[in-house]
């Protein structure tokens, strides 16, 4: 879909081609942004200053001024396009803790912080001895397709590239490696062959890349490179961990890397609109002032958001359904793309999990179109 000129309206004093360029995000960025510093969050969105966040602003003016809704497969009102972001294949797993430890001992900035990355190894082994021979809580992701192939749907899973294929670690980057070993229905295997397992099965491999890929088109390349030779075949779609993204520089790594779809361009501390929009959109590169191939298929719900205790909006199951239902409305009118991230990690809190088989049953209620990324834009296109 192409907005024009036309959808430029002056009611609420917003330029609606420059706030999907990106212009805004771009002018709206905290004077001490750098690679180090975390991904600046709703706060920093003008919509969120304007009341606007939890609508889709850019798509209502656009049906207003004569556009037509996307048409969705057996007449469906609207689309959802389900995600996870896989940050952990393992929660007992000394081997990875001293991965996590060694990056954090790397950049580590005095003794005491030295002194407690060394404390913090001792307990890792003590942890990690008190469950051996038991089945690590993590291993169930069998769980995630029996869930989504109730309702007939499927869905996008991001997996990071594994540790030995990431040049440079931050530590909030993910501990596993793709040789690490899991269980996967019962059966014990490498991450590598679950990846093979759940792509043979149907569902979508996409990259979760580093935190520090964001803006490194080589080390982006190397790690998509790694996934790829896992499955055999091209990955089309990206999330950046941790949603590390810069506006004005990583639309135009995603697109030279060659992926078609992006979606990390949604919050980690809110639910709603960051670009006004529920539609699938061409990014635009801000440094040559000139749209780019990559389509953005904008996060709109994370369940973190909603439902951690510190931090975001900090929400119980009922009103957190309660936003769920908001937002589907938003979409619903307009006939747009619901995105939903649910981390795997989920699974170990009742609450968290219950929540994400409420909405499932909810949005098949609603008579939506449901599945990952590239089934939603296969539809859409």
């Amino acid at each position: 879909m192409t907005y024009t000129d036309s959808t430029i309206v002056s009611e609420i004093n917003i330029d609606y081609n420059k706030l999907l360029q990106g212009r805004y995000e771009a002018e709206f960025l905290p004077n001490d942004f750098s690679p180090e510093r975390i991904v600046p969050d709703f706060g920093f969105n003008i919509l969120n200053r304007l009341g606007l966040l939890y609508r889709p602003i850019v798509d209502e003016n656009y049906l207003a001024q004569g556009g037509k809704k996307p048409v969705w497969p057996e007449g469906k009102p609207f689309a959802v396009c389900l995600t996870h972001d896989v940050d952990h294949v393992t929660l007992h797993s000394l081997k990875q803790s001293i991965r996590s430890r060694s990056t954090r001992l790397l950049n580590a900035t005095d003794r005491l912080k030295t002194l407690q990355v060394g404390i913090g190894y001792g307990k890792d082994v003590i942890k990690a001895s008190m469950h051996i021979n038991k089945k690590d809580p993590l291993h169930c992701y069998e769980r995630w397709l029996d869930a989504e192939a109730s309702i007939g749907a499927r869905s996008t899973f991001f997996f990071w590239p594994g540790w030995s294929h990431v040049t440079k670690k931050h530590i909030s980057d993910c501990e596993y490696d793709l040789s690490d070993m899991i269980l996967f229905a019962g059966r014990k295997m490498s991450v590598s062959e679950m990846i093979k397992e759940i792509d043979r099965q149907g569902w979508e491999i996409g990259l979760h890349p580093s935190w520090y890929s964001f803006d490194n088109l080589n080390e982006l390349k190397k790690q998509k490179d790694a996934l790829e030779r896992v499955l055999g075949h091209d990955i089309v779609s990206v999330r950046q961990h941790y949603l590390h993204y810069d506006i004005r520089v990583t639309p135009k790594i995603h697109d030279e890397a060659g992926f078609a779809y992006d979606s990390t361009l949604g919050f980690n501390d809110n639910v709603g609109f960051r670009f006004g929009t529920c539609y699938p959109w061409k990014l635009y590169n801000l440094q040559q002032e000139a749209q780019l191939n990559i389509v953005e298929v904008p996060l709109i719900v994370q369940e973190g958001a909603m439902l951690r205790r510190d931090k975001g909006l900090r929400l119980d199951n009922i009103t957190s359904f309660k936003y769920v239902k908001q937002i589907t409305e938003s979409v619903k009118n307009v006939g747009g793309v619901l995105t939903i991230l649910w981390h795997p990690t989920a699974i170990m809190n009742q609450d968290w999990w219950g929540l994400y088989s409420a909405v499932l049953e909810y949005l098949k209620g609603e008579n939506a179109y449901i599945g990952s990324i590239a089934e939603i834009m296969k539809a859409f296109e």
